[in-house]
């Protein structure tokens, strides 16, 4: 069962809005990495496993990171350790591997199959859940020496898998594919959620489990939509918006806690990495960190990320590994205003006609967007002038963002009450 949340805010004009700070990048020398994936281990130890087999862990916060060949070239989608010596990697054409000595040597798993492999969920060291292509479910109650193959569920790709709690978890696929259980995995029912969209990146906490909805390509993801649940029976969706095509990858720390990352290139070639963040379940999401200049190639619409502690996380996109040790922290807009580049008015547009007036004099690069809190594009506005109108009368009641741009970076923002 689903529902909607729909929300008119009244603010007051001394509330925060937010910008980035808080992510730093790290010194990881990796490079021609597309997909891979990170896995923090505790707050020192934090594993990457990328592209053709290369793997990358840091002991120290990472300060330094070591960097050594599986042996094993391919594109991976995951990882996942079940201590600080076991752990576990998937990918392309049914590869799975496994280490038992934190990373230095891997050997191959037999998975009985060629499908590709995108989820792994450790229930247990000795409970493991494995999803992929073609409804391909892998289930090891060995460490992952043997893998019982279970068919006749679905035939959608796979994405995701996630269990909430010894007896609850669930598998997200293409197609509104979403399928429960109750009892370990023992059996598995479909849920209806009410929707066609491809269904990926399921994460829990004790409380709620939440999901990803958009669409899935190759091995890409775009999301406009996310779905919550803390009764494992009724559904509420909320929207999720970034200045790319959606997050790709959703990750809570608790109930409340909670972050998504995307990554992206404009056809000029404009590549950026976009963070959102949530302090209330979802319900309003700001940005933690926007960056079109980052140092190296990021993954098209393919990133990861994971959090030891409430402060510090790591994320992976492309040739790009960040670090927060602050929660991702938002910085007051004031901070990006100053001195202050635009006004609008009047405000609230009584009459319908927003009028944007610029104080610049150089007006190369420039555009403007008008969102709502969620960070729902609704207007689009290039080839600036120092003055401009828009209409804004169809509008619904709520507080939205005003933003000024320059090539693709935010320079300043004002809110706007209607």
């Amino acid at each position: 069962m689903k529902t909607n949340i729909i929300i008119c805010l009244v603010i007051a004009l001394s509330s925060q809005l937010y910008a980035q700070q808080g992510w730093t990048y790290q010194n990881s020398a990796l490079t021609n990495n597309q997909y891979g994936a990170i896995c923090a281990i505790n707050k020192d130890t934090i594993c990457v496993m990328a592209d053709q087999g290369l793997f990358l862990k840091t002991m120290n916060g990472g300060t330094t990171w070591v960097s050594q060949t599986t042996g094993l070239p391919e594109a991976y989608f995951d990882l996942a350790f079940t201590s600080s010596e076991t752990g576990y990697a998937l990918g392309r054409n049914g590869l799975l591997i496994k280490t038992d000595d934190g990373g230095t040597t891997w050997f191959k798993s037999v998975s009985g199959t060629a499908k590709d492999l995108f989820s792994i969920f450790i229930l247990s060291p000795g409970n493991i859940w494995v999803v992929g292509d073609s409804g391909v479910i892998l289930h090891s109650v060995d460490m992952g020496e043997t893998w019982l193959k279970i068919t006749g569920l679905t035939t959608q790709r796979l994405n995701s898998v996630c269990f909430r709690d010894a007896s609850i978890g669930y598998i997200a696929g293409n197609a509104g594919t979403l399928l429960k259980t109750v009892n370990g995995g023992i059996n598995w029912e479909p849920v209806s959620l009410g929707t066609t969209k491809d269904l990926s990146s399921l994460t829990a906490t004790n409380g709620n489990t939440f999901l990803l909805a958009g669409f899935v390509y190759g091995y890409g993801a775009g999301a406009d939509e996310f779905y919550k649940t803390n009764d494992n029976v009724n559904w509420t969706s909320g929207f999720i918006g970034t200045p790319y095509l959606g997050p790709s990858k959703l990750f809570f720390q608790n109930d409340n806690l909670g972050f998504c990352i995307t990554a992206n290139c404009t056809t000029n070639g404009d590549c950026g990495i976009f963070i959102g963040k949530t302090t209330d379940s979802g319900q309003f999401w700001l940005t933690s960190y926007d960056n079109w200049n980052p140092p190296s190639m990021v993954g098209i619409a393919y990133a990861d990320i994971d959090f030891v502690t409430d402060s510090i996380g790591y994320a992976l996109s492309g040739n790009n590994i960040l670090k927060t040790t602050d929660g991702g922290t938002f910085v007051g807009v004031k901070e990006l205003n100053d001195p202050k580049s635009f006004t609008i008015s009047p405000n609230p547009p009584l009459s319908g006609t927003l009028n944007i007036t610029l104080h610049m004099t150089d007006l190369n690069g420039l555009s403007a967007e008008i969102s709502d809190m969620n960070g729902k594009v609704f207007i689009s506005m290039g080839n600036l002038k120092n003055f401009n109108q828009v209409d804004v009368s169809k509008f619904s009641c709520g507080v939205y963002l005003v933003k000024l741009l320059r090539n693709h970076n935010m320079i300043a923002v004002e809110k706007l009450l209607k």
